[in-house]
């Protein structure tokens, strides 16, 4: 157990004290001091206690990248509560389930998602004793239309909040600070527990290996909502102030001219995002020399990538973990980014990665493929409200990835495969599970298989390899139409495959290597079906 207050927010006000006038945000047309930013949680935390939180109530928020947003964090954290990053990106019913899986207290939601939100109401999703909070305050926000008389404005809830704010929660190792969902291999979504031990040792881990420095800008583009866009830079930045540019979404211009404009010195990208990027007809004349820490997760970065970014005069830093990892377990130092070039690095400083062969159990050779095993107080403690997860996720003490991946002779790390076939596309985690089993809903289908397939631009680009009745021939835009309404946009298929049969093996399972093999061969060919 930490001996002193490792809340980030305690963080934030200790630099308040001695260097309130420090820039602390940029946002918008407005740039807030660590003093007028800390003069905003105070208000905000005064009202939560005002309402009665009590430490680890849980406090959501729905919405893209904002002030608002970093604030919702930060007074969460000074009453003790939990703070709920939700993906904006998720279709009603999806949150629905993590709303009735967490119940929140307090739901803070951005009037773009209100019918959203207005959906799981109206099916019961809500619970009675959840405050749902419509941000009204925002200049960067749409105004909010009328809404249901159940829901009030974020403004007149803060002028409702306690005259005396109590101190800042004192947390150590083990007190939870964030509930993050992820699917699993199934498609259900499982709530990663992160303890506020566990953001402090990633960012100490960060600090060990990344030329990360005191009043460096930092840029927020990546949704905050993801643990790579929220812990890898922004919250440490936060604490050791810096400066944190945030948009509230991702554009390759903008972010270009960001670069530029504010000198800035680190951000967290994913390979997607450095390749539009690079497309733009700016990326030849933007100065991108101050970027010296640019981290990149999600997927592999190709090595063409690698070469435009060098031609820049920047190191593109590869990095790889995941949420449960808070969120990294490797890191590739600059200097090796083309000597290395593929590799997710080595184990972070206080982290430990090993490579077990995850039939036997037994360490790997050097060279052979096994599963990626990681342990260190920057892994998560267990899955929300589930100890049968929690349970299969740990093997006397060490975290299994379910990711596929080696070591070479000199003991970095390198990424094969993945176990569980999840897909990344552009940094978002895909399981085909969930996919099928929506499209298995599709009128006349008989069978149905979901696979990544390589994608310049996305990594992968999901695919559906479906086999219908009648030879029916439904088009990707009637798929991707019907797979809509139950399924985030990310996850909707990109590519359609009709095929008589959708391989299986012997035992009847999906044969997924045959699946990609044919899905891949049906694309180079241009054709949808066979």
């Amino acid at each position: 157990m930490s001996r002193t207050n490792i809340n980030p927010t305690a963080g934030v006000l200790r630099h308040e004290a001695y260097f309130p006038s420090q820039e602390a945000l940029v946002y918008g047309g407005r740039t807030w001091s660590y003093a007028e930013l800390v003069a905003e949680v105070r208000i905000f935390a005064g009202a939560l206690a005002a309402a009665g939180l009590r430490p680890g109530d849980r406090v959501a928020y729905l919405g893209l990248n904002s002030v608002t947003f970093i604030e919702t964090m930060l007074a969460s954290w000074w009453v003790g509560a939990v703070f709920e990053p939700l993906n904006f990106r998720l279709a009603p019913s999806e949150v629905q389930g993590l709303l009735e899986m967490s119940t929140p207290t307090v739901l803070v939601v951005e009037p773009t998602h209100l019918d959203v939100v207005d959906v799981v109401q109206n099916r019961g999703g809500l619970g009675s004793g959840t405050c749902v909070l419509v941000v009204d305050n925002d200049a960067e926000v749409p105004a909010p239309p009328e809404f249901s008389p159940r829901y009030s404005r974020l403004s007149e809830f803060l002028r409702g909040g306690a005259s005396t704010v109590p101190q800042v929660a004192s947390a150590g190792d083990e007190g939870l600070a964030i509930l993050m969902f992820t699917s699993g291999t199934t498609g259900r979504p499982k709530g990663v527990q992160l303890t506020f031990g566990n953001l402090w040792w990633n960012q100490l881990n960060v600090d060990s290996l990344v030329d990360t420095r005191r009043g460096d800008t930092n840029l927020a583009v990546a949704p905050l909502f993801h643990i790579g866009g929220l812990n890898a830079l922004t919250i440490r930045n936060l604490v050791r102030g810096g400066r944190t540019v945030i948009r509230r979404a991702f554009d390759p211009r903008e972010a270009l001219r960001d670069i530029e404009r504010h000198s800035v010195a680190q951000a967290f990208l994913v390979p997607a995002m450095l390749s539009a990027m690079q497309a733009t007809e700016e990326f030849a004349h933007r100065d991108l020399s101050s970027l010296r820490s640019l981290i990149c997760a999600g997927a592999p970065v190709p090595p063409i990538l690698l070469r435009q970014y060098e031609v820049k005069g920047v190191a593109v830093q590869q990095a790889w973990g995941l949420t449960e990892t808070s969120p990294f377990a490797t890191y590739l130092p600059a200097e090796l980014t083309h000597a290395k070039a593929g590799s997710c690095g080595m184990p972070m400083p206080h982290t430990q990665v090993r490579i077990v062969d995850p039939e036997t159990g037994k360490e790997a050779a050097a060279g052979e493929p096994g599963e990626m095993w990681v342990k260190g107080p920057n892994v998560t403690p267990g899955y929300w409200q589930d100890p049968v997860s929690t349970a299969a996720a740990f093997t006397d003490g060490w975290f299994r990835t379910g990711d596929i991946g080696y070591q070479d002779p000199d003991g970095f790390f390198y990424i094969v495969d993945r176990l569980k076939d999840m897909i990344i596309t552009g940094g978002e985690n895909v399981y085909p599970a969930e996919v099928e089993r929506v499209l298995m809903e599709y009128p006349g289908v008989l069978d149905v298989a979901v696979v990544g397939v390589d994608d310049p631009d996305w990594g992968e680009s999901v695919t559906a390899v479906m086999c219908l009745r009648d030879h029916q021939e439904p088009t990707i835009d009637e798929v991707r139409t019907f797979a809509g309404l139950h399924l985030a946009r990310y996850k909707i298929p990109k590519n359609l495959v009709l095929t008589t049969a959708v391989p299986r093996n012997g035992s009847g399972k999906l044969d997924k290597v045959s699946v990609r093999a044919l899905a891949a061969a049906s694309l180079q060919d241009g054709a949808s079906r066979r």
